[in-house]
């Protein structure tokens, strides 16, 4: 039986991690790792209970299969590369090495899956990129133009803490007050003016779809509510279309669905991507909303596909069980 770790397992993304290896029946022996913080606390995947640790240099020492990395920068930079070195295959979920190892959405570039570091991509671009894929594949594109409306639940615990804070001088994450108000960036601004969030979105779409010749402009803003993100996505193709043709390959597409109105109301806590509004300016030049649960396709079930890719299932199909349960 694999043995698997979870690590930075009682946060926002990793407690859904485990709620979604609960529900796959994802069989394996599971290990939690957490901050001191979360030292002895007890959570469950499906029914069985585990003991949650504290993440030091212990977990070099459990012969791990497989780590599941959903953790910030640092605590990545620390553990990744030791994990691979001795034979750990891991998938992380922070930014760090994004650049340098293959980064994965399995419905789109489960040929990736390649080494012992895999990539989970940011949780706007997996959305982008699923609701483009099969229009890419079919019809090319030119150019993408995207306006991203991310919740809180995007940057962590301590940004949800800051929901209701009317006194700048109380925020825990955020720079200003989202109370009442939305935020025209997320992550560092960097000298052009491009912040942190929008440079993710445009390297990461053309690394997943294989394709370094699309133009890409991109606007991220964080906006107050818990869970989802909203995507105003105009693009170009490089042949020309109709909305009928590009609705078709859109509802053919693995999780994802064309619907009357997508709204975040409508696909939290549901693995499927949401399109709506697709609309035709000529005969390359369109525009349509998505919208994309962030904590569960944009971040913890891409993460455990990638996981099932790796145990050679697909998609859930495995039987249940666990061990080191109390």
């Amino acid at each position: 039986m694999a043995r698997v770790a979870i690590v930075g397992a009682s946060g926002v993304v990793g407690r859904t991690v485990l709620d979604i290896l609960g529900e796959k029946n994802i069989k394996a022996d599971f290990f939690l790792f957490a901050s001191k913080n979360s030292d002895g606390k007890v959570l469950n995947i499906g029914d069985k209970k585990y003991v949650v640790k504290v993440l030091d240099d212990r977990i070099f020492s459990l012969g791990l299969d497989y780590a599941l990395m959903c953790t910030r920068e640092d605590v990545s930079k620390k553990y990744v590369k030791r994990l691979a070195e001795q034979g750990t295959v891991v998938i992380d979920f922070s930014s760090y090495f994004r650049k340098k190892y293959p980064l994965v959405v399995p419905q789109i570039n489960s040929e990736d899956i390649l080494g012992n570091i895999i990539c989970n991509p940011n949780c706007a671009t997996i959305g982008e990129v699923m609701s483009l894929f099969a229009i890419h594949k079919k019809y090319g594109l030119k150019s993408i133009y995207i306006s991203t409306y991310q919740s809180l639940s995007g940057a962590g615990k301590l940004a949800l803490d800051d929901k209701f804070v009317v006194d700048e001088r109380q925020l825990k994450k955020l720079d200003y007050v989202i109370n009442n108000n939305i935020i025209p960036y997320i992550g560092t601004i960097y000298e052009d003016n491009f912040c942190e969030e929008e440079k993710k979105i445009n390297f990461e779409t053309k690394k997943i779809l294989h394709d370094e010749d699309i133009f890409i402009m991109s606007q991220t803003v964080r906006i107050p509510i818990d869970v989802c993100h909203g995507e105003s996505i105009f693009f170009e193709t490089k042949v020309d279309c109709d909305v009928e043709s590009l609705k078709h390959e859109i509802e053919s597409s693995k999780n994802v669905r064309y619907v009357p109105c997508a709204m975040p109301i409508l696909t939290k806590g549901k693995e499927d991507v949401l399109v709506s509004r697709l609309r035709q300016y000529d005969k390359r030049h369109f525009a349509m909303f998505v919208v994309v649960d962030n904590l569960r396709k944009g971040a913890a079930q891409n993460g455990v596909e990638i996981l099932i890719e790796l145990l050679g299932g697909r998609y859930g199909r495995c039987d249940n069980g666990a061990s080191h349960s109390i």
